[in-house]
């Protein structure tokens, strides 16, 4: 079976260069999906047979750097182009209330087990604005699979919800954080003892309204180190009322061509220009990147 799928995506090479959601899942493939079906219990009976096919052919698969550049890269297209993740998953690449920005000769959806690879690629960075939004969406397929698990799965409903209760955590979002844990002890593992401490732990905060002990707070341990309950690394985001004041303003860096239309700069020293190109030109940029991406 797993073999059909990856017979079925070179048969069509093209189509790996005209959509990118299809690229990812070929290279995630085999990268993380091969290794975990030839390495599972299941499959006793050609083990050796298929341990040598993978050491044979293991320095040709792509490796875990090119499976990050994947996931960036996806990301890179759902910032710029403002993709919602929901339809990402489903294939569309489309924004809003917009026409669809390109229809890939062959359409392919994300797995449950693709999202949460994502999310879980921002969450190990500290991107937890992306790893919200993708583990949201690996839950939301989780919960509609219906118990059904492939082989080669390296993640669960379980490790969703343990790595999106501490991403909102980390985001600011005690609340949902409690709530989120709550679940996770209720319908996964009521035995866990480091989410029960982070329950007790979100109460006291919300409780205390303030931030002032979120070390004692533990994310869950890397997938492939069960028995390594890191703390989270990563600081938390600053309160909105914490945060310094922005101001804007406009700039012409003395270059006669923005004396008439000055470019809006704000400060602290962000470079996000407004109104520099118009909407016809925007379009037509977009148009031409579409046919790369």
């Amino acid at each position: 079976r797993f073999y059909e799928k990856v017979q079925a995506l070179h048969q069509d090479p093209e189509a790996l260069v005209d959509n990118p959601l299809l690229a990812f899942s070929l290279i995630k493939r085999l990268h993380s999906d091969w290794p975990n079906i030839v390495y599972s219990e299941e499959a006793t009976r050609n083990t050796q047979a298929l341990h040598a096919g993978l050491r044979e052919m293991e320095q040709e698969l792509p490796g875990t750097e090119d499976l990050d550049g994947a996931a960036r890269a996806l990301m890179r297209l759902q910032d710029i182009y403002a993709l919602s993740v929901k339809g990402l998953a489903k294939g569309i690449f489309q924004r809003a209330r917009h026409p669809l920005l390109c229809s890939p000769g062959r359409h392919v959806s994300l797995s449950a087990n693709n999202c949460f690879h994502m999310g879980k690629m921002a969450y190990d960075t500290g991107d937890y604005y992306h790893s919200i939004a993708w583990l949201e969406e690996a839950l939301s397929l989780f919960c509609h699979s219906c118990d059904s698990w492939n082989l080669e799965d390296q993640s669960s409903l379980e490790d969703t919800l343990d790595h999106l209760a501490f991403s909102y955590f980390m985001a600011g979002n005690v609340s949902h954080a409690l709530s989120l844990s709550r679940e996770f002890l209720c319908y996964t593992d009521p035995s866990n003892q480091r989410v029960s401490r982070n329950v007790a732990k979100y109460k006291k905060l919300l409780k205390m309204g303030t931030w002032e002990n979120w070390q004692g707070c533990q994310g869950p341990p890397p997938l492939l180190s069960p028995l390594h309950a890191l703390l989270g690394p990563f600081s938390p985001q600053p309160a909105p009322e914490r945060l310094l004041p922005l101001s804007c303003s406009y700039e012409t860096n003395s270059n006669p061509y923005l004396l008439l239309q000055p470019a809006k700069e704000p400060q602290p020293y962000v470079v996000l220009y407004h109104d520099f190109i118009t909407d016809a030109e925007a379009e037509a940029i977009k148009g031409l990147a579409g046919l790369w991406v």
